[in-house]
């Protein structure tokens, strides 16, 4: 029997989609997975991206995108709102590196057009191995603040350390938390959770420039978006409370976790050709 008449598949955005209860509620439960991760220490997309790809095939990359970006988005939100009220940083970290993640991810996304993706991915394969051994052999790396510019400088070191994300959230994209927990706590000096609170602000702010293009563009499939948001946005609630709760040691052993399934994910990428 046509699948239709059953009222089985809707037709949204050119597309014929399966939108049964089941496929939504898995729809919902994987954007509750990748908040969860995400809000903890970056790495959502490592859960949201195969989930969407497999559950609704009928998507193109961009839609997929597009479509998870929108829940990403206000999850990490609700992330970076619990890190920032239990664990303050100064504006003067926070605001330059938003200001230069929204900026530099708009170039990025440019860059993105012109560069070979396997040359890209070999890089970030590179940069995975040595966040991984670095972490693993600095056992006290993240677990204290310790300041490393004097105050005066931390605003520009902020902007510098968040226009890089930036840029490699609009080049690349995967990773791009994870990578500025590290960055934030290699570079400025800050603990993970300091570090995931700036990250989380960040985040958003390069996120958002790449998902106004692909909202604009309307690759967002809002009948899809909607349970994701629900879900993405209770993970990215539990997760962070329980990163504070846990604390340092916690967000650490996360952190290496994720960083070796980057690692893995891009290297079978990669053998597949």
């Amino acid at each position: 029997m046509d699948r239709r008449a059953l009222g089985r598949t809707r037709r949204v955005n050119g597309l014929e989609l399966e939108l049964t209860p089941t496929l939504l509620a898995l729809t919902a439960l994987a954007g509750f997975a990748a908040g969860l991760l995400d809000s903890i220490v970056g790495g959502g997309g490592l859960i949201l991206t195969p989930a969407m790809l497999n559950l609704h095939p009928g998507l193109s990359i961009l839609q997929t995108i597009g479509t998870q970006r929108t829940s990403s988005l206000l999850g990490t939100s609700v992330a970076a709102f619990n890190y920032l009220r239990r664990v303050p940083v100064e504006r003067r970290i926070v605001l330059p590196a938003c200001a230069a993640a929204l900026g530099a991810s708009a170039i990025g996304v440019q860059f993105a057009k012109r560069l070979d993706p396997d040359i890209l991915k070999w890089a970030v394969l590179a940069i995975c191995v040595l966040l991984a051994l670095y972490t693993a052999f600095r056992p006290a790396f993240g677990l204290e603040e310790r300041r490393r510019f004097p105050v005066d400088r931390e605003a520009a070191m902020a902007a510098a350390v968040g226009g890089a994300c930036g840029f490699y959230n609009g080049l690349i994209g995967p990773g791009t938390g994870t990578l500025m927990v590290f960055a934030f706590a290699s570079v400025i000096g800050l603990d993970f959770l300091k570090s995931s609170g700036v990250s989380k602000a960040a985040n958003v702010a390069a996120d958002l420039s790449s998902w106004t293009v692909l909202a604009l563009g309307g690759f967002v499939v809002w009948v899809l978006a909607l349970p994701l948001i629900a879900g993405n946005m209770l993970g990215s609630w539990i997760g962070s409370h329980l990163a504070l709760r846990k604390g340092q040691r916690f967000v650490r052993y996360v952190f290496l976790g994720v960083v070796l399934a980057l690692i893995a994910k891009l290297a079978w990428d990669l053998a597949r050709g």
